[in-house]
């Protein structure tokens, strides 16, 4: 029995040959050899299948955080995109309030230097609708198209601004002098020296002797010299329209041909000429014919 449970233990393999003068070749494995022998193939086999199968399940992990990952950077992409947007917004909004800024202070430069009749108040209006404010709030809040027309309305203005300035420069609006006390108005008056009615062509404005006289408009001297009864006469062209005289001067301080700026120095107040004493004749002629300077008067001062 004991035998029998030895030959149990073992497997034998018999090796035959087609030659019959060869021995026969007989070998015995133990079965437990051969159960380990096929164990250990088998374990390969299961590895290398769980492998596999995890090896799939971590590609679709992969695959499926590959996509969310790129739903994430497509989403930053957009974001970094309305940014991008936004800051270049508020950058042409910053760029146009800037601008907004530099024609407000235009605009001031200007009410500063245009003649004003009237007490200081306000500014230049501009109109703009009840669309463009926001009822409730402190503050008026602009976009940026309604930013960009109020800078086309302030550009119009602006330029329309700068025509009646160029225009302001060559016509006669200031005082020809500091003093501004006018003794003999423009029109019919008793002539001073031989009493007779005559036509006043001009002001004469009271000074004392050596007082500044000064260009009322920018323009071209056409006579600096003796002339008649005027005495020592400044004649300035100023121009196609205009023309002014400044007579009885004590002293002259340009030559024919010199180019004048408004308010610059000319001459002195003296009593050249046909005068009683010391004063201004003072005329505007537009289109060769005099026309009362009082009209003009008062528009700016001397001082600007």
């Amino acid at each position: 029995m004991r035998r029998k449970k030895h030959k149990l233990g073992v497997l034998t393999f018999t090796i035959l040959s087609n030659d019959a003068n060869k021995v026969v070749t007989r070998f015995q494995i133990p079965r437990i050899a051969v159960f380990i022998m096929c164990i250990m193939a088998i374990i390969p086999i299961v590895f290398l299948a769980y492998f596999m199968v995890t090896s799939m399940d971590q590609q679709q992990e992969n695959e499926r955080l590959a996509t969310a990952l790129n739903q994430k950077t497509s989403k930053a992409e957009d974001l970094q995109i309305r940014v991008d947007q936004m800051e270049e917004k508020t950058t042409e909004v910053e760029q146009k309030m800037a601008e907004l800024n530099e024609l407000e202070s235009q605009l001031q430069e200007y009410i500063t230097d245009l003649p004003i009749n009237e007490e200081p108040s306000g500014g230049i209006d501009v109109p703009v609708s009840k669309a463009d404010i926001k009822d409730g709030q402190d503050e008026l809040i602009l976009t940026y198209s309604q930013s960009s027309e109020l800078i086309g309305r302030y550009k119009d203005t602006l330029a329309k601004m700068d025509e009646v300035n160029e225009e302001l420069k060559y016509i006669p609006t200031i005082w020809p002098t500091i003093p501004d006390k006018i003794t003999s108005d423009f029109g019919l008056r008793s002539d001073p020296i031989n009493r007779t009615d005559s036509l006043h062509t001009g002001i004469d404005i009271r000074g004392n002797f050596g007082t500044p006289v000064y260009a009322t408009a920018g323009g071209t001297v056409i006579k600096a010299e003796y002339y008649g009864g005027y005495g020592n006469t400044i004649m300035i062209r100023h121009s196609n329209a205009y023309q002014t005289i400044y007579g009885h001067l004590s002293e002259i301080k340009v030559e024919q041909g010199d180019k004048v700026k408004k308010g610059e120095l000319i001459g002195s107040i003296g009593s050249t000429g046909r005068s009683t004493g010391p004063h201004l004749h003072y005329e505007i002629v537009k289109h060769g014919e005099p026309v009362d300077p009082n009209t003009y008067l008062n528009i700016s001062d001397i001082s600007k």
